[in-house]
């Protein structure tokens, strides 16, 4: 085997790694509060706020940031603030902290581990009855949910958050 079996069995290895990445080359902005940014760093100047269910075109990626481009303006997005198909529109704007989600309407059978807490669902009424334990009227578990949902978060104080816990964009 000569010296440059290794290197192109190498390079070949690494485009088959990226090429999913390189073949996604349209995002659309998931979360509410979204920003262009300069640089792929949270601090950078902002070039433009973005709407939930903008389209990106993808124009390459670094470390944990999409360089992107839309409305003629291109710069830098986190990752963690796209996605690869567009959001419902019904999940579009709001600004709450669970922008969109709306009351709860999750009936008992509906609940699924994306939505549901403790109790909402009747495999837990079944262990707690089985353990000895009362079990909570399940009207008390929906009635907890619609108070988390109905938290409202300003924009400023979850950026604060996320940036003294280095969350996300603001990750070191």
């Amino acid at each position: 085997m000569n010296k440059v079996t290794p290197i192109i069995a190498a390079a070949a290895g690494v485009l088959l790694l990226a090429a999913p990445a390189l073949a996604q080359n349209k995002l659309y902005v998931a979360s509410e509060g979204a920003k262009l940014k300069a640089d792929k760093t949270a601090s950078s100047d902002t070039v433009a706020e973005l709407p939930v269910g903008t389209p990106l075109d993808v124009l390459g990626q670094e470390d944990s940031w999409y360089k992107v481009s839309t409305g003629g303006k291109s710069g830098f997005i986190y990752r963690g603030k796209v996605a690869a198909t567009p959001p419902e529109a019904s999940k579009q704007g709001g600004d709450n902290l669970f922008a969109g989600a709306g009351s709860s309407s999750i009936m008992v059978s509906e609940a699924d581990s994306a939505r549901s807490m403790r109790g909402l669902n009747e495999s837990e009424q079944d262990a707690a009855k089985t353990a000895g334990r009362p079990a909570r009227p399940l009207s008390d578990y929906k009635h907890a949910l619609d108070k988390v949902l109905a938290e409202k978060v300003d924009k400023k104080e979850l950026e604060n958050f996320l940036k003294a816990g280095h969350i996300g964009e603001y990750a070191k």
